[in-house]
């Protein structure tokens, strides 16, 4: 049988204690609110750094959180004024070092890659106007089946996803996304049932999927400072693309006509639903690539 020696044991002993104490350097705030006479839903969020993910709840709740932070501690307010409710969320914060991709996150057990970790969780029941102000974020959010009337997200520095799974139930009048530095993929756009769609990119790599099911025509307009950007475009509706682009950015776009700086497919005016689209690119590279429906 094996013995430790007794510098072993005190080793050991340390660094337990070393670990339970950097946990205990954290601080969790959980909070829900159920469901009563709301018709509507405002929320905005500023959230300064950290992990974030949001998502739609299963519950009967109009929003369901779990943050888990370390220094400043969030202010989550929420009031219905009439039949509207209001959900204000307010955190800032340090990001820690380690920022890979090949991190696990587990908010039970404090093995954090951050200082901050801030889950959302919204009701489908109700339509919203979501403003979302994220600093320093890496994050996951499916905001696929939310009734969506408004979106508006501005990103500083960020390694974030968000996607549109689901169908937005509700027409979503205006879409702003503004990417600072880094990396963003939006995923199935088609899907956010968006009639007006604006999109600002800094310096960075962009992925925007204009693929879903339409329920209306879509105007987009793409702005891109310095940085790639690869879109993917749906096939199967009407789309126009009107180029604007500087002798330091370049473009490629296959399957369409040209016709001075307008570019269409083979569906264009001969679909229900179209897709026009303005692109003014700087400095940096712009792919285009058509999609079917799987």
């Amino acid at each position: 049988m094996k013995r430790f020696t007794p510098l072993f044991i005190t080793v050991l002993l340390l660094l337990t204690l070393a670990a339970f104490a950097s946990d205990k350097n954290y601080d969790r705030l959980k909070k829900q609110i159920p469901l009563t006479h709301e018709k509507n839903l405002v929320v905005n969020v500023s959230y300064g750094n950290g992990f974030i993910q949001v998502d739609k709840t299963s519950s009967k709740n109009v929003f369901e959180t779990e943050v888990v932070y370390r220094n400043s501690r969030p202010e989550i307010d929420y009031e219905v004024v009439g039949d509207e409710g209001r959900l204000r969320v307010s955190f800032e914060g340090k990001m820690s070092k380690s920022f890979r991709d090949n991190e696990s996150i587990n908010v039970r057990s404090f093995k954090k890659l951050y200082d901050n970790e801030f889950y959302l969780y919204l009701t489908p029941q109700l339509p919203m106007d979501l403003t979302l102000e994220l600093g320093v974020v890496k994050g996951e959010l499916n905001l696929g089946g939310l009734k969506i009337s408004s979106l508006y997200l501005e990103i500083g520095v960020s390694q974030a996803n968000i996607n549109f799974d689901q169908p937005n139930p509700v027409s979503m009048r205006h879409c702003s996304i503004e990417g600072g530095v880094g990396k963003l993929q939006v995923r199935n756009l088609g899907n956010a049932n968006i009639k007006d769609f604006i999109f600002q990119g800094g310096v960075g790599s962009y992925v925007l999927d204009f693929a879903g099911e339409y329920q209306q025509n879509t105007h987009a307009k793409i702005e891109l400072g310095m940085g790639k950007l690869r879109l993917y475009l749906p096939e199967y509706i009407g789309t126009r693309i009107k180029l604007s682009k500087s002798f330091l950015s370049s473009c490629s776009i296959n399957k369409v006509y040209k016709d001075g700086d307008n570019y269409y497919n083979d569906n264009w005016q001969k679909t229900p639903i179209q897709l026009d689209m303005e692109i003014n690119a700087g400095i940096g590279k712009v792919d285009v690539i058509w999609v079917n429906k799987e």
